[in-house]
């Protein structure tokens, strides 16, 4: 039986620009239908809002994130009116540049482009959640399609190269794999004698300099103990890595989530199952083989040494896979039975939970912070102080509710956090101090979970925001009256 090849037919331009307006559409009917904004969303904006040029940068080892997400928000940060919107909006019109890029530069089948592009991971994860990540796809298809002439656009090689490893660690990754793409395709060791290859080397180099001057962790052992793995290398890592990277990353939906179940024999062996799949794959890519197991190997070893992270993260896998894809394209090559079961596979369990996931944001809230933050503002004056029991799960209410909150016990107004900060719970004394601190007579105290009657007896509920969410994002609300009175 004869297959078709992944690059053959003519693909008109008018049925790329309809593709990509229709895929753009969906994103927007889900994007600003339905999708509620989480705590990692609201993180990034909070403090670019808020933080000066200086303290931002500086506080970005904190975040593990390097800056081109970060300043690019505070561009946006300079726009009055609806935050939410806001920050929607700036993540969209990123996601249109991805996909106008995606059908611009692609030179697969039509029909094998879209079910690519609507993956879950394109698609969802990071064309509906506003993270910057959409900076890694966008800059990761625009090399795909500038590698193709390289000695034409040796300058958008270097500066594309250097502003990759400004996205995410990710983003590094993939830089120093299309470096190593590069290397391989172009005469190994005497690729160093072309002026344009030596070009984007130093946009390379330059680019994880300024990654690692950036997030480089500068917190004490203790802080880094709750970021970052305690065991690295430990079996239980290892194992956790190996399936989140290969099998939820190709095959989402096929196991359950390694970080929310564990590891099990069945998903090792899936995953086993995947690696050769994917060796097999690219048996004959030459130097798109050695630049995807360059790939795959380093995020094993940051998974494992560093941070073993989760879905989310491990999507930035098959990302690299569709940029990988791509760039194969480039020779034409004829694919086998097994060529197209493999991608086949991949494709249809990426497409089948990109449908669960539309089904469960139309179904349920992504998160309950927004309908928590509208009746803050609502019903809730502004005089009356909120303390937050927990800063990292309050962020996104008082993103919502469109006002600081305070934390004890140094009772000072916030709106972000850090992620190594631990959380404080204050006795109930004193939040009646703070309460007479701040000359009030009742206090609002917020909490990601149902306080404690025993130790806060006179705290009386006033609304619970805990139905059905996709984050499990849950906030109570009490009411406070201090033993005494305010003067």
């Amino acid at each position: 039986m004869k297959l078709p090849n992944p690059t053959g037919g003519y693909f008109p331009a008018w049925l790329r620009l309809a593709l990509f307006l229709l895929c753009w559409a969906a994103a927007a009917w889900l994007k600003f239908g339905y999708h509620e904004l989480w705590k990692d969303e609201w993180q990034a904006w909070l403090m670019a809002r808020d933080m000066g040029w200086g303290e931002l940068l500086g506080a970005l080892y904190y975040e593990g994130h390097p800056a081109l997400w970060y300043l690019y928000l505070k561009a946006w940060t300079l726009f009055a009116g609806n935050e939410a919107w806001t920050i929607q909006i700036a993540h969209f019109l990123l996601l249109g540049l991805a996909g106008g890029l995606f059908w611009y530069f692609t030179r697969l089948r039509w029909w094998l482009s879209a079910l690519l592009w609507l993956g879950y991971f394109p698609f969802f994860e990071y064309g509906i959640v506003n993270r910057g990540y959409i900076l890694v796809m966008i800059l990761g298809i625009a090399l795909s399609g500038w590698l193709e002439r390289p000695e034409r656009n040796h300058w958008l090689l270097a500066i594309g190269l250097f502003l990759l490893c400004q996205t995410e660690v990710y983003g590094v990754l993939l830089a120093s794999a299309l470096t190593v793409y590069l290397f391989f395709r172009h005469g190994k060791w005497g690729a160093f004698k072309i002026g344009w290859f030596r070009l984007a080397l130093c946009g390379w180099l330059v680019g994880v300099l300024v990654f690692l001057l950036s997030v480089f962790p500068r917190a004490s052992g203790d802080e880094l103990a709750h970021a970052f793995v305690g065991q690295p290398f430990g079996w239980e890592v290892l194992a956790k890595s190996f399936q989140g990277n290969w099998a939820n990353a190709f095959l989402i939906g096929s196991i359950p989530d390694t970080n929310a179940f564990g590891v099990q024999p069945a998903g090792l062996l899936l995953s086993i199952l995947v690696m050769v799949a994917m060796a097999w794959l690219f048996r004959k890519a030459n130097a798109l083989a050695w630049a995807f197991w360059a790939f795959q190997i380093a995020f094993f070893l940051f998974s494992a040494l560093l941070y073993t992270g989760g879905v989310r993260h491990w999507g930035m896998i098959l990302v690299a896979w569709i940029i990988f894809l791509q760039l194969w394209a480039i020779d034409k090559p004829k694919w086998g039975w097994t060529e197209w079961l493999i991608l086949g596979s991949v494709v249809f369990f990426q497409v089948r939970y990109t449908a669960l996931a539309i089904d469960r944001e139309v179904r349920f809230p992504y998160s309950n912070a927004a309908a928590a933050g509208a009746y803050i503002q609502k019903e809730i004056p502004a005089a009356i102080p909120i303390v937050a029991i927990n800063k990292f799960e309050a962020t996104p209410v008082l993103g919502y509710a469109g006002r600081p909150f305070y934390a004890l016990p140094d009772g000072e107004p916030f709106t972000y956090f850090k992620w190594v900060e631990k959380v404080y719970m204050p006795p109930e004394e004193e939040l009646g101090l703070f309460a007479a601190y701040k000359r009030v007579n009742m206090l609002v105290v917020g909490s990601p979970k149902p306080l404690d009657p025993q130790r806060y007896p006179n705290a009386k509920l006033i609304r619970a925001f805990d139905g059905p969410n996709l984050k499990m994002e849950n906030y109570y609300l009490y009411s406070l009256l201090p033993a005494f009175k305010a003067d």
